[in-house]
C-alpha cells in the first residue's frame, strides 16, 4: 500500500463508527447518505446473484442487499470498517474482508453485480474500475458513484467555507482536524468515458444527494435541509447543479 493509501486508510480506522452514525444523521450528511444508497439500490434491483460491494464501509449497502436477496461479499481498505460490516451482516461474515478496491482479492468474472459507492473519490479511479470489469462476469452490472463537480452546494463548502475556516484557524493557531481530500474534479461527461475505457457499457446516469441549503446554514437547519433535498429527489426535473452525487450504471458486454 501506498503511504497515500496508507493515510487513508488509517483515517477511516479512527473515523468508522462516526461514519456510521452519519447515515442516522438528520441534516445533510445523513441525507446525502441515504439518498445515494436509494439510487444505488435502484440501479441494482432484487437479488439472486453474487454481488461484491468494493468500498462497503460499514455494511449499510450490504445489509440492504442481502435483505433483497443477493449473496453478498464485501471489502474495505479499513479493518475497522470490516468489523462494522461484520456485525450488521453476520450471515456475509466470511466474505467481507480488508482490502484495496485497486487490487481486490478475488477472482476474475466472479460476481453477477459489482457496486462502489464513495470510494472511487479516494482512490486510482482508472485502476479501480478497470478491476471492477474483472470481477465482474460477462453481462454484469457495475454500479458506482462519483462526487458531482458542478454541484453547488460542494463548491461553496470546500472552495469557500473550509478554506475562510481554515484561514481562521491559522489567524487564532488553533489545530485544523485533517481529513483526506478527494480525487480529481471529473464531470459526469468525462467519468462516463472512463467506465467505456475500463471496458464497460454505460446504461444510465442518476444525479442524487440533491442539498440546497449552504454550509453553515445546514448545521442550524439540519431537517430543513433534508426534506427539501428529499423533495428534490423525488422531482421530474431536479436542478443538476444541486445534486451532490452522481450513481453510474454500466454493464460489462457478454
Amino acid at each position: 500500500m501506498s503511504g497515500e493509501r496508507g493515510v487513508v486508510a488509517d483515517y477511516w480506522e479512527e473515523h468508522a463508527g462516526r461514519y456510521d452514525d452519519d447515515f442516522g444523521d438528520p441534516g445533510s450528511d445523513g441525507h446525502a447518505l441515504r439518498a445515494r444508497l436509494a439510487a444505488t439500490l435502484r440501479l441494482l434491483g432484487a437479488g439472486p446473484g453474487d454481488l461484491l460491494d468494493a468500498g462497503m464501509g460499514p455494511g449499510r449497502l450490504c445489509e440492504a442487499l442481502d435483505q433483497q436477496g443477493w449473496t453478498v461479499s464485501g471489502v474495505d481498505v479499513s479493518g475497522s470498517m470490516v468489523e462494522l460490516a461484520q456485525r450488521r451482516v453476520p450471515s456475509a461474515a466470511a466474505r467481507l474482508v480488508v482490502g484495496e478496491i485497486e487490487r481486490l482479492p478475488f477472482d476474475d468474472e466472479l460476481f453477477d453485480a459489482v457496486v462502489a459507492t464513495g470510494v472511487l473519490e479516494y482512490a486510482d479511479v482508472t485502476r479501480a474500475l478497470g478491476e471492477l470489469n474483472r470481477v465482474a462476469r460477462p453481462g454484469g452490472l457495475v454500479v458506482v458513484s462519483y462526487p458531482n463537480p458542478h454541484a453547488l452546494y460542494g463548491i461553496w463548502k470546500t472552495q469557500v467555507f473550509y478554506r475562510s475556516v481554515r484561514v481562521l484557524k491559522r489567524l487564532g493557531r488553533r489545530p485544523h482536524h485533517w481529513m483526506p481530500r478527494g480525487g480529481p474534479t471529473v464531470s459526469p461527461n468525462r467519468f462516463a468515458g472512463l467506465l467505456r475505457s475500463a471496458g464497460l457499457v454505460v446504461e444510465s446516469v442518476e444525479h442524487t444527494s440533491y442539498l440546497v441549503v449552504p454550509t453553515p446554514l445546514d448545521a442550524m437547519l439540519p431537517r430543513v435541509t433534508a426534506r427539501l433535498g428529499a423533495r428534490l429527489e423525488g422531482s421530474s426535473r431536479p436542478a443538476r447543479l444541486l445534486a451532490t452525487q452522481v450513481v453510474y450504471a454500466a454493464r460489462k458486454p457478454s
